[in-house]
């Protein structure tokens, strides 16, 4: 039987306490994942093994999802209270996952992808340590059987870590107690390690809720292509991370291309990054050339801007990274996603987890066309006749709410194809909670799986 391993790394996972009481933010979180069959005639078989952060296995049990469907598993009731560590799923059929992490009040949240493989090298194009009250951890997960020497190094400064990772668990490196960083840090690491390694980067502010979650690169691009973008609708603000993992300057332009019935217009952003360094993009505001009206982005004048953002002049070709976070600039909400190297683009994208009206948490989609050539994109979702349909010329995304759409506390996934042209696409989606307090982060986004 053909094995498939899905590696979802669940970092601090029910009720743990941070690493360090100085933290004003909540003192734990709870998770859970979603895992879709994408095979339409044959069901998954999956086996679920739960790591612990020393390497011994908590929990091993076993599942059955039908074919094309998914299966929530929240809470996580295979562990016990405290578990803190990693989860490694295999099928016998291809299957993706995302996870959850939640606050332990359940005010605040993030939403990261699984990993169906490492890398030895990793970038993480922002870490922070107390910079305007925001810092940030990561967790390092070995996914091989033997025991992984992993070295980092944070940009721009002279500090180092080196640590050992057991076989399939992780291990948390928290930049507000690394005493070598200065207070104000902003900047990128770079991990290598001896066996195959996999990260995800968590962002947190002091006094608040604010929880955001993207998934380190194992491998860069010249032209790292955003598919959604928000600025000043319903409050909205995007800042793109551009990290330079190459040796040399480079001067980078973003084009911004609205979605089709959206506000906003095609509009231009240069910047110089200098070698192993980062720039922002998009933020606190777009350049005033991509409003409606071409005079500026707000939501008073030219109603904002809601497209996708593609890096189209890399002047040296150096290999870049990118994330985007997506915030309210009036409430705690906050979000953040990886772009997509065109190399990872194909004809379908899975979106494991689709919802409408559930406990009043919907989603959004934005898939973009990354291809050089119009093409054709459908999407269908599980258990339902609801469908979306959209011609994109290069570098247009199709946007949709599937909010009041579909049916009330719908769950399921959806799937989207790319025909005619080169067809070739990529997407994400938003998960949001209605009617919740300024105070709280019910935004949560992911990628979708590309196949």
């Amino acid at each position: 039987m053909k094995k498939i391993s899905m590696v979802i790394l669940i970092a601090f996972v029910l009720a743990i306490v941070l690493p360090s009481s100085a933290y004003a933010s909540p003192s734990g979180y709870v998770a859970g994942f979603q895992v879709q069959n994408l095979d339409t005639a044959t069901d998954a078989e999956i086996s679920i093994v739960f790591y612990n952060q020393d390497g011994s296995i908590a929990a091993s049990p076993t599942d059955t999802i039908p074919a094309g469907e998914g299966k929530t598993y929240f809470p996580l009731t295979a562990v016990t209270d405290g578990f803190d560590g990693s989860v490694v799923i295999s099928s016998n059929v291809e299957i993706k996952a995302i996870a959850n992490v939640l606050t332990s009040d359940y005010a605040g949240g993030a939403s990261y992808g699984g990993f169906s493989s490492g890398a030895t090298a990793i970038n993480l194009p922002l870490v922070m340590k107390n910079s305007y009250t925001i810092s940030t951890w990561f967790n390092i997960q070995n996914t091989e059987s033997t025991t992984a020497n992993v070295a980092v190094t944070y940009s721009g400064s002279s500090c180092t870590e080196d640590i050992d990772v057991p076989a399939y668990s992780s291990v948390t490196l928290d930049q507000r107690t690394n005493s070598c960083l200065a207070n104000g840090y902003v900047g990128a690491a770079s991990l290598t390690a001896d066996k195959e390694i996999v990260a995800t980067v968590m962002q947190v502010k002091d006094n608040s809720k604010q929880l955001l979650a993207y998934n380190g690169f194992s491998s860069a691009a010249t032209n790292p292509v955003m598919p959604l973008v928000s600025s000043n609708v319903y409050n909205s603000g995007t800042g793109i991370q551009v990290q330079n993992t190459g040796g040399s300057s480079t001067q980078v332009t973003i084009t911004y291309t609205p979605s089709a019935g959206y506000p906003g217009a095609a509009c231009t952003e240069t910047k110089t990054i200098a070698a192993g360094q980062s720039q922002t993009f998009g933020f606190p505001q777009l350049p005033a050339t991509c409003g409606t009206t071409g005079v500026g982005v707000t939501d008073a004048t030219n109603r904002g801007f809601v497209g996708s953002a593609k890096v189209t002049t890399n002047s040296t070709s150096q290999p870049l990274v990118a994330i985007v976070n997506q915030i309210n600039r009036l409430t705690a909400q906050g979000a953040a996603y990886s772009a997509f190297n065109d190399s990872e683009a194909s004809s379908s994208v899975s979106l494991p987890l689709i919802m409408d009206r559930n406990y009043d948490i919907f989603t959004g989609f934005s898939v973009v066309n990354m291809g050089t050539s119009t093409t054709d994109v459908s999407c269908t979702f599980t258990g339902t006749s609801y469908t979306v349909d959209a011609t994109l010329d290069p570098g247009e995304a199709l946007t949709d709410v599937q909010l009041n759409k579909i049916s009330n506390g719908y769950v399921g996934g959806a799937t989207c194809v790319a025909t005619g042209g080169d067809a070739l696409i990529a997407g994400m989606v938003n998960e949001v909670t209605s009617g919740v307090p300024s105070t709280s982060d019910p935004l949560l986004v992911y990628e979708g799986f590309n196949y």
